[in-house]
Parts: C-alpha cells; sequence; structure tokens
C-alpha cells in the first residue's frame, strides 16, 4: 500500500516532540544508521507512574500511515487527558520509519519487523521495541496497524489465559460508528465473529512471534492489533483507530476497578 512515498519522519518526529505532555520522558531507544541518514526511534512516557500501563504503537509496517498518524494526533488533541490519573502511557509513535517513508511493508533491509520478534539476532528496531518490556508487563498492548485489502475494521485480540474480556467486542462496536467491520468469518486464515479474531494459536504453535505474541510472552495482559482498512479516507482510518483507542483505555479502567 504506498500511500504516501513522500512521508518524512523527521516530520513524525517534530509534532510528537512538540506535542509530548509536560513531564513527559523522550527516550531515544536506539539510533537507525542508514546511509547518511540517521533515524531516532522515540518512545514518550507519560502519566501516573504506577498506574495502569499502556503501550500505544505504530508504523511496524511503513506502508500503513493511518496508526503514525493516529499517535501524532492523539498527542497533539491531547486525547489522554481523561486518563492521566490513571494510566502511565508508553508511546513509540513510528516503529520502522525507514519504510515510513519510503511507503513499503518492510524495512530498508527487506525485513518485515512484525516477523522478527522471535530472531536471536532481531534489526535494531525490533530489539529497541523488545528493550521496552524490560521494566515488566503492560495492562494493555495496542498495536495500530492497517490492511488495504480488507473491507472493514477488525482486530485481534489475545489475552493471558486466565482471563478472558469482551473488551475487543466494546472497541468494535464503538468503532463501527465510524467505519464498517469486516464481516467476512475468515481474516487473514483466521476465524472471525464481525471483526474480532480471539481464537488465536498460541506462541509454541507459529512459526514466527509477530509483537503481540512477544508482548504476550513477557506477561502482558491484553495485546490487540488493531486493522483499519485501507480501503476507506486517510482521515476516517485515523477516527477509528482514535476510537478504539479511547474505548480501550475507558472500558478497561472499569472492568479493573
Amino acid at each position: 500500500m504506498n500511500f504516501n512515498t513522500s512521508n518524512s519522519y523527521q516530520q513524525v518526529v517534530d509534532r510528537v516532540r512538540a506535542a509530548a505532555p509536560a513531564h513527559s520522558i523522550i527516550d531515544t531507544l536506539g539510533n537507525l544508521e542508514v546511509g547518511n541518514a540517521s533515524y531516532p526511534l522515540l518512545k514518550i512516557t507519560f502519566g501516573t507512574r504506577g498506574g495502569k500501563t499502556v503501550l500505544i504503537s505504530a508504523g511496524i509496517h511503513g506502508d500503513e500511515p493511518a496508526g503514525v498518524e493516529a499517535v501524532c494526533t492523539f498527542l497533539e488533541s491531547r486525547l489522554y487527558e481523561p486518563y492521566l490519573g490513571e494510566w502511565e502511557f508508553h508511546v513509540i509513535p513510528c516503529i520502522n520509519p525507514t519504510g515510513f517513508e519510503a511507503g513499503t511493508r518492510e524495512n530498508h533491509a527487506g525485513e518485515d519487523l512484525n516477523r522478527a520478534f522471535q530472531w536471536e539476532h532481531p534489526p535494531l528496531e525490533v530489539a529497541c521495541v523488545k528493550s521496552v518490556f524490560a521494566n515488566g508487563p503492560f495492562d494493555l498492548d495496542l498495536e495500530l496497524h492497517e490492511d488495504v485489502d480488507s473491507v472493514g475494521y477488525y482486530l485481534y485480540q489475545k489475552d493471558q489465559d486466565n482471563f478472558v474480556s469482551d473488551l475487543g467486542r466494546k472497541i468494535l462496536d464503538a468503532v463501527e460508528l465510524v467505519m464498517p467491520l469486516d464481516e467476512n468469518e475468515e481474516i487473514e486464515e483466521s476465524p472471525a465473529d464481525r471483526g474480532l479474531l480471539a481464537r488465536l494459536k498460541g506462541p509454541e504453535e507459529m512459526d514466527f512471534w509477530p509483537m503481540a505474541i512477544y508482548a504476550y510472552v513477557q506477561g502482558c495482559r491484553h495485546m490487540f492489533t488493531m486493522e483499519t482498512s485501507g480501503r476507506f479516507p486517510l482521515k476516517q482510518r485515523i477516527e477509528a483507530h482514535l476510537t478504539g483507542i479511547e474505548v480501550a483505555l475507558r472500558e478497561f479502567s472499569r472492568v479493573s476497578r
């Protein structure tokens, strides 16, 4: 999905730095050096230390710009404010900066980063993301994606084995007011129920680990891989993701009190 080959990662960095909340911490997880270019891989942390924790990430596939734009809008519009007293936010705005600039799924080396979390020697971008889990599991892992072949929004839900939630259904019910759901009974070779893919393989059954499975292995409570349909206008795709983020935070806060 070569949406826009003029995307600038530096503009993303500038927007994130300008919109970062007061007292936030902006970490450079690593510097990706490609030719004469250097790409700082940023993570922003803010909110209530010791509160519920959420990791929001986007851009692991460079040709999926709506997630990156949604993260920037989430910060710029201060949509996190109702949750600052309860949540600690960890935000990685763009995991794959070279793919983002080129409009390609893979990075500059032709690697699909969301297939590399089980590699013994993963790409730098993946190693940087893995380092974020070193301080303990998150309550929520929200990964923003796009699918140009999908007819509507859908998401993968993975919970720890001792907890089953209807959070994914609530997210989709709200998103449906913004974008139609993918109603297919099978999506990406997995059974689906009106956009919800919850009957997923365990890590021991998989030939590769995407980021969500790595998060699961690290003990995260709830993992959501959230997929807009690339067939809709960018503004609508951004709004769908922002709706999903807001509902995930709000509804998780309710059930965990």
